[in-house]
């Protein structure tokens, strides 16, 4: 056998940042935080070595480069990426074509003395004589080495690395680079041309491999041009070599759900139905819906069809399908079938009465099933209280929520709840936080009246957690009380707290400009939790009435499956 090289690609990006051989430090200075200094501390040397910087080099030749590079003094990385594409011959037969990305990284600290190296191979092979795409990844970080090798890895492909953008990115090429002082940004005058020519190298090596795939099918060879991406290219050569039935728009289906080639023949290899097959969710409904829509959402077909029934199911519009939804253990409530047909009516109403976009009616099915029905539902039904979903519209909805929620709460009204914290967990938390000119202030809710506050200033429902015996309540508030409502509970084998909402009033979605603030706030928390500094005594009920005390028992909502975000 023998290796033919079809067309080979490479591209180097230098990267130096220049030192001074000495620093100077504010007398009686510890805090470093605002000075341009480099840490080249290590594992096992970790007192701190600091540089003041000098200057910074961008687009240098690797003649360039060598002769800065080797002085102690500077902070240095070499990226290389090579694209190859190359066919396995035996004789006059091509048994293989094979496309490579070699990722080389390397470099030195400021101040070290060897460079340390990384390196990444992909590799994609097509089998041409079994039908079969195999991709290796190999990585090597120092001397340990790992290998994965995956058969027709459709579905679990996770990262494209012969993409334009994801090869720019591992380059750390961007149209933007630091000036010398490290704080500002200017245009990287070269950025469009490197683009460029790294644009017009990806392409060639699609163009040979695409021409050693497709030989003199100009048809076929058309096709796999109009892919916009190697796995797109993959897909269409395998369903195209192995004979694969498909829709006219199946490109979603066989990259999420790929079902494998036995069961594909026990289906005379028609995708749609070998994938509804394997699913267990296989009607003449379902194959027209999925040979319809482009991107309907399995679990979400198959979550509505849990809770509805085959027949409501059809009256649901399927444009909600396409989404996914962060559902789970609420499919094991009743309903009436009355309120399975106001369900379907409320959800259908907030794509046509309410003009909200698909991608954002993911807050409001979580609030319908994950807090009203699953939460607030059950807790009537346990006081022995019949509440039926009869809201037919969002506003009712909204309306009948807020009805639940303050019927709940008038249940709650004959007691007392207090939440006792550590000390030491307060003083820590509660301390106020300032990025930028803005200051937020953790407030960490601990009685029935103080979830009630928070509940009204809100518009949220959060008071009816107040039972929740060790969910931790925290309310980041800035100086003109607005507000941030997160709710932490334990995680994993350790109970590590963890934040699974963070939501402003009326149950929006956290800003960009405040999520630094919910960040801190979350490490903050987990600091404590890892440490042992996290600490909830005790719950204590007490009955206005009699004065009774007795401890919370009840146990939050992340006992169930369902582990992802509910809303308030």
């Amino acid at each position: 056998m023998e290796t033919i090289t079809l067309h080979k690609f490479s591209h180097e990006e230098y990267w130096t940042q220049e030192y001074e051989k000495f620093n100077t430090l504010q007398p009686g200075s510890r805090n470093h935080q605002n000075t341009n200094l480099f840490n080249v501390g290590s594992r096992d040397n970790p007192d701190l070595v600091v540089f003041k910087f000098k200057e910074q080099h961008i687009n240098l030749t690797d003649e360039e480069w060598r002769k800065l590079c080797f002085s102690p003094y500077v902070h240095t990385k070499l990226k290389r990426i090579t694209v190859v594409v190359e066919k396995v011959v035996d004789g006059d037969i091509t048994k293989k074509i094979r496309v490579s990305r070699y990722f080389t990284v390397k470099g030195r600290k400021c101040g070290a003395k060897y460079f340390w190296k990384q390196r990444e191979v992909v590799h994609v092979t097509f089998d041409l004589v079994n039908h079969n795409v195999y991709k290796t990844t190999t990585q090597y970080i120092g001397r340990k080495k790992n290998t994965t090798v995956m058969k027709n890895p459709f579905k679990y492909w996770k990262k494209d690395h012969f993409n334009l953008g994801e090869v720019l990115f591992d380059l750390d090429l961007s149209i933007n680079t630091v000036l010398n002082n490290l704080n500002k940004f200017i245009e990287n005058p070269q950025y469009y041309e490197k683009r460029d020519k790294i644009s017009v190298g990806l392409f060639k090596c699609k163009k040979a491999l695409i021409n050693e795939l497709t030989k003199k099918d100009f048809k076929f060879n058309s096709k796999l041009n109009k892919t916009n991406n190697l796995l797109e290219l993959v897909s269409v050569w395998f369903t195209k070599v192995r004979g694969i039935k498909t829709p006219d728009k199946w490109m979603h289906y066989f990259t999420h759900n790929y079902p494998g080639i036995k069961p594909l023949k026990k289906k005379d290899n028609n995708l749609i139905q070998t994938i509804l097959k394997e699913e267990g969710i296989y009607s003449k409904y379902a194959i027209k819906l999925f040979n319809t829509y482009t991107d309907i959402k399995l679990p979400s077909y198959q979550m509505m069809l849990e809770v509805l029934g085959i027949h409501l199911l059809r009256k649901l519009n399927p444009e909600l399908l396409t989404q996914k939804y962060n559902l789970g253990w609420q499919l094991n409530m009743e309903l009436t079938t009355r309120e399975k047909i106001n369900f379907v009516s409320i959800v259908n109403s907030l794509l046509v009465g309410y003009n909200f976009e698909p991608q954002n009616v993911n807050n409001v099915i979580s609030d319908l099933v994950s807090d009203h029905l699953g939460r607030l539902k059950v807790r009537l039904l346990r006081e022995g209280l019949n509440p039926q979903l009869k809201a037919t519209n969002y506003d009712e909805f909204v309306e009948e929520h807020q009805e639940w929620t303050n019927l709940v709460d008038e249940i709650n009204n004959t007691t007392i709840i207090t939440h006792i914290y550590g000390k030491d967990f307060l003083n820590h938390i509660q301390q106020p936080i300032t990025i930028g000119d803005k200051t937020m202030t953790p407030v960490v809710l601990r009685d029935t009246y103080e979830y009630r506050n928070e509940s009204t200033i809100q518009s949220n429902c959060v008071k009816t957690y107040i039972e929740d015996k060790d969910t931790c309540i925290i309310s980041l508030r800035d100086d003109k009380d607005n507000r941030i409502t997160n709710e932490f509970i334990p995680k994993g084998k350790n109970k590590i707290m963890s934040n699974v909402q963070s939501r402003t009033r009326f149950n929006q979605k956290v800003s960009e400009d405040l999520q630094p603030f919910v960040s801190v706030l979350n490490l903050k928390v987990k600091e404590t939790s890892k440490e042992g500094v996290y600490k909830k005594n005790q719950v204590i009920k007490e009955c206005k009435f009699t004065g009774k005390l007795e401890n919370v028992e009840k146990r939050g909502r992340y006992y169930h499956r369902f582990e992802d975000d509910l809303p308030f």
